[in-house]
């Protein structure tokens, strides 16, 4: 006879739910009890969980998120403002070699109006990019006090919630004793009735037994206390220390400036004027204000760049900034010289710490690390310009011919001539650069007729 095979049949009943799947689900949604004051100190398990909250690695991958962003807001508007200075110098040439002849009047009108739609369209974005690269200054502020906040409640916590469960337990076995001394002094006074009452209302141990418990301050509490403590003395200074003080705002309004005059416009405003008293940038400085020149101003005026680096004196290839004094100096030169440094900062013991120079400038007594060392984009922008107006130079102190031609480097196709649009040669130059056909650099002739060849691009 071959066996049946039994199946449950019972069906769940309808409106009845599980305790299980009720708490299944309450921990799907994220829902927590109500949070409970702790009652007794850190456990040494605690304590090193404790530890474990703050990942470094995790902190340093938002770091670099920002510094990122921070790097893409100063190329945006670096690209932005140099658009409407090529665009601003094509319209002035137009102006110079067709309108003012009488020639083609009838796009003069329009191509005006275009370059203005173009500089507000660019001091819109510029406004904004502003703005966010002040939120990214404050996001990676706030991820550092989050570091700084976590650091401090590692070390911190357990201890204070000792001492405040000890103070708290000495003052309720002091009040225990005082309630004791009492009893006592009823019971010599006879008075039996009032000692009963005293037992109703308290308990003669340390713990109540009313169900009252020891309630401390707990590491939760610590955190979000200390964290907005920390964010109210930031947002409590003004403006000009939050940002005007901040190397990445500072290489921002840097860009900005360079961008938009180059060598040729004013010099930048002292960061003093970077803001107004109500917080907001100041519109309209265009010209250094203020007393004399300080250890705060970042002006970089053309006479004062070399080209040269102070320790190989050679010319600049790929020059480092330090960040904590106004000297550059070749990227190879110096890293190698912190290499075979045995200065060492922030080490204990012998040996630890990391590898560091005294400047080399003579005069300057700050001591470097590889990481006070960064690219300096504005100078080497600024050297470029200022290699090309050499080179010209050269190139017109060797010729006898008014209108020098160009030489290889000088070319389009050239790497330098690429990162760096041909704004400080001659008029003349940039028409044959501009050129859509290239010819044999010795077929360059200096033709002064019909000037309208460039528009032909």
């Amino acid at each position: 006879m071959a066996p049946h095979n039994r199946y449950p049949t019972a069906q769940p009943t309808p409106g009845r739910q599980s305790i299980a799947s009720t708490q299944s689900r309450a921990t799907l949604l994220g829902e927590l009890p109500p949070y409970r004051k702790p009652s007794h100190p850190l456990t040494a398990k605690a304590q090193d969980q404790l530890k474990t909250i703050n990942s470094r690695r995790t902190v340093s991958i938002v770091q670099d998120h920002h510094n990122k962003a921070e790097s893409l807001i100063v190329d945006a508007v670096r690209r932005i403002n140099d658009q409407v200075r090529e665009a601003e110098k094509r319209t002035a040439r137009r102006r110079k070699n067709k309108w003012d002849m009488g020639l083609n009047l009838d796009e003069q009108e329009d191509e005006e109006q275009a370059l203005e739609e173009l500089k507000e369209k660019t001091a819109e974005l510029t406004r904004k990019l502003e703005i966010d690269m002040r939120t990214m200054i404050d996001g990676g502020m706030a991820v550092q006090r989050l570091e700084d906040t976590l650091q401090w409640l590692r070390v911190n916590a357990p201890r204070q919630l000792t001492d405040e469960y000890a103070i708290q337990m000495s003052q309720r076995q002091s009040q225990s004793q005082s309630q004791r001394r009492r009893r006592r002094q009823q019971d010599e006074d006879g008075d039996e009735e009032m000692e009963d009452e005293e037992e109703e209302e308290s308990s003669p141990g340390p713990t109540p037994l009313d169900g009252s418990r020891v309630a401390l301050t707990g590491p939760y509490e610590m955190f979000y206390d200390r964290l907005n403590k920390k964010h109210d003395e930031y947002t409590s200074i003004s403006h000009s220390t939050r940002y005007a003080k901040h190397n990445s705002y500072i290489g921002f309004k840097k860009m900005l400036h360079d961008a938009q005059y180059g060598d040729s416009g004013p010099e930048m405003p002292r960061p003093d004027t970077w803001f107004t008293d109500s917080g907001s940038p100041a519109p309209g400085i265009t010209a250094t204000q203020g007393g004399d020149d300080d250890d705060d101003d970042i002006v970089v005026d053309k006479a004062t760049i070399s080209t040269k680096c102070p320790l190989t004196l050679q010319r600049f290839k790929d020059p480092l900034t330090s960040s904590k004094c106004p000297h550059t100096f070749e990227k190879t030169a110096v890293l190698d010289m912190i290499r075979g440094s045995e200065l060492r900062l922030g080490g204990i013991g012998r040996g630890q710490g990391v590898r560091a120079i005294q400047c080399p400038v003579s005069g300057c007594d700050q001591q470097l690390t590889a990481a006070d060392l960064q690219p300096d984009e504005i100078l080497i922008r600024k050297i470029k310009r200022m290699q090309a107006l050499e080179s010209q130079g050269d190139s017109d102190s060797d010729s006898d011919v008014t209108v020098p031609h160009l030489d290889q480097s000088q070319m389009i196709g050239s790497s330098d001539a690429e990162e760096e649009p041909s704004t400080l040669l001659p008029e003349r130059h940039k028409r044959e650069r501009m050129s859509s056909a290239p010819m044999p650099l010795a077929s360059h002739v200096a033709d002064l007729g019909d000037p309208s060849d460039e528009d032909d691009e």
